[in-house]
């Protein structure tokens, strides 16, 4: 029995009309920013990875969940 490496999550690719917004579940992932084609993002509700050039995924940074609403917040000062 061999140990393979799992394979990665699939990434889509973006609505190119809404591209902050999940393109499974259309829920709005990236409100931190404007959204980068160079990097791949993560849909805080449903997990899909999304990015504007899906094909080149394997290269681009995953910079993970961009949401307000489930990304830790810093603490007060």
């Amino acid at each position: 029995m061999t140990d393979m490496a799992p394979e990665p999550d699939p990434t889509v690719r973006w609505n190119t009309d809404k591209p902050h917004r999940c393109p499974d579940c259309h829920a709005v992932a990236i409100d931190m920013e404007k959204p980068k084609s160079y990097r791949v993002y993560t849909c805080c509700r449903c997990g899909t990875r999304f990015t504007r050039w899906p094909i080149l995924a394997f290269m681009l940074p995953r910079v993970g969940i961009r949401c307000t609403e489930h990304t830790p917040k810093e603490p007060p000062r």
